[in-house]
């Protein structure tokens, strides 16, 4: 149903939905934004309470939970019967969605997506409508660390979205952002793309680090500089380094958070230094063997449990929160290359089609500038002819790269490229630069 919602706004023009601006966030985002607004937290005391409300529930709503979660879970014993229970990895929900998923929810009150935007597995799983105001609760909270507020504030928006006809921008009121076809504006058009933007009164920017400092040269090129009041990183890493460039570029504070599209953990990074706090509110972080685990408390219909995020990272924790550094992320600095001096990051392909049920694994093989291989491991009970799999991925992945010659295939699992841990690697390349 809600998916249903987004694609019919996203197909609606934007001139009829003008009043969304100004519409109040309860109404916008629903019931559930409101009221995980008070509930927004970073106080490690509260994790065992949500450790316990998570366990206890999943015990009597999902086949895991029947199978290895005991009775008389509190917040006294929450973390040491976590700590028991067996690790969940992304092939696992893959392999087996319904195992995980709470028998409360369908798809009236919940809906399906995939994960693994860059490369990894691309996994099925079941969000819960009062999700999405969730989310945005505490996306609305991180961004306040640099005095947003949505009704108010005009961001431009630099992801991988595409946009209809010739258009190079187009405002979204729902979240009052100036969207940017990335695909579309570039050195020759750029001063085109000012004239546009001119008209308004930008005072934040939200994207991909690599985006946004690309934009940056485009801006120094042109001798204009945007006053704003905080850039928003996402879905990429960044240094501390990149950080400092960005924020010393304009003027302004930048905030990074750390998440991924499985909703079980968010860490925001306001101080741009590489520490992100925990929001004790969203999930429950520990690590096990150098790698991050987290127990989502926010997805009744899938609720999360020890589930390996494939990234590495450190937990310290102070008096009042906990804290994750040294984050090595699953999403790499990995680049594609038409040319020398022109590359997409692969970060902006994230694959929602129709045939990701059908698949356990992509990879890319670059040799040659311009030019992409890419491999497809189907799953075992996918019944989809080959031919028509690869066509339809082909038809999806061909918009993203519009200008690459693109060659897709259908591969056995011994033709996918691992590391020496055993991990799908996302890109590999051979190319002399």
């Amino acid at each position: 149903m809600l998916g249903n919602l987004k694609n019919l706004y996203d197909c609606l023009p934007k001139k009829f939905l003008f009043f969304l601006k100004n519409t109040p966030d309860s109404i916008l985002f629903g019931k559930s934004y409101t009221q995980w607004k008070s509930k927004i937290s970073f106080d490690k005391n509260l994790f065992d309470i949500h450790l316990a409300e998570t366990l206890n529930y999943a015990r009597e709503h999902t086949l895991y939970g029947k199978d290895h979660i005991p009775l008389h879970v509190d917040a006294n014993n929450a973390r040491s019967i976590l700590e028991s229970l067996p690790l969940v990895t992304s092939y696992d929900i893959a392999t087996d969605l319904a195992y995980y998923t709470s028998d409360e929810f369908n798809l009236f009150n919940s809906y399906l997506t995939t994960t693994g935007g860059t490369g990894r597995n691309p996994t099925t799983i079941l969000l819960s409508n009062e999700l999405y105001g969730i989310e945005w609760a505490h996306v609305h909270h991180i961004w306040s660390f640099a005095g947003y507020e949505r009704k108010r504030d005009v961001k431009l928006t630099l992801r991988g979205k595409m946009l209809r006809g010739s258009k190079l921008v187009e405002l979204s009121p729902i979240h009052n952002e100036l969207i940017v076809d990335i695909y579309k504006v570039n050195h020759k058009n750029f001063k085109d793309f000012l004239e546009i933007i001119k008209d308004y009164d930008i005072k934040y920017i939200h994207g991909y680090p690599s985006l946004v400092k690309q934009y940056m040269e485009f801006f120094q090129e042109n001798n204009y500089h945007l006053k704003l009041k905080g850039v928003f990183l996402t879905s990429e890493g960044a240094t501390v380094e990149e950080k400092k460039k960005i924020s010393d570029f304009f003027s302004c504070k930048v905030i990074s958070f750390y998440g991924h599209s499985e909703r079980a953990i968010i860490a925001v990074d306001n101080e741009a230094n590489g520490i992100y706090k925990v929001y004790s509110s969203y999930g429950y972080p520990r690590i096990v063997d150098g790698e991050l685990v987290v127990t989502s408390f926010v997805n009744r219909a899938m609720p999360l449990i020890n589930f390996c995020m494939g990234d590495g990272a450190e937990l310290i924790e102070d008096e009042h929160s906990f804290y994750l550094k040294n984050i090595t992320s699953r999403r790499g600095k990995d680049f594609l290359y038409f040319s020398k001096d022109n590359k997409i990051s692969v970060t902006l392909l994230a694959m929602h089609t129709e045939v990701e049920n059908d698949i356990l694994y992509y990879q890319f093989h670059q040799k040659e500038f311009g030019k992409v291989e890419i491999r497809l491991l189907q799953k075992t009970d996918s019944t989809m002819p080959t031919q028509k799999l690869s066509e339809k991925f082909a038809e999806a992945i061909q918009k993203e790269l519009k200008d690459f010659i693109i060659d897709v295939k259908i591969v056995s699992e011994n033709e996918i490229i691992k590391s020496h841990r055993g991990k799908m690697i996302l890109l590999v390349q051979e190319l002399e630069k």
